[in-house]
């Protein structure tokens, strides 16, 4: 797999983290400090797709059920106690 250079904008405050990053030896360089950074992000954001289709699969099965596909009985109320303890 070949590897591009991709020019890349950053505020002074991100800058200054990836910086301190390196200067703890965390990472080797800036470089290498944004490309693990970048991979970490694009993970995270395949988890979230995953999540979000699951929900638009269950929006569609309700609209052809004509009722929500999954129901946990006490479930909601016990949420939303818990929620009010916070």
């Amino acid at each position: 797999m070949g590897s591009r250079v991709v020019p890349v904008r950053l505020d002074d405050e991100t800058l200054r983290l990836i910086d301190e990053l390196v200067n703890l030896g965390v990472y080797n360089s800036r470089s290498e400090a944004l490309r693990d950074l970048i991979r970490i992000g694009v993970k995270r954001v395949g988890r979230v797709k995953v999540i979000i289709e699951a929900v638009d699969k269950l929006f569609e099965l309700e609209e052809d059920e004509g009722d929500i596909p999954i129901k946990l009985e006490g479930s909601l109320k016990q949420l939303l106690a818990e929620r009010e303890r916070f």
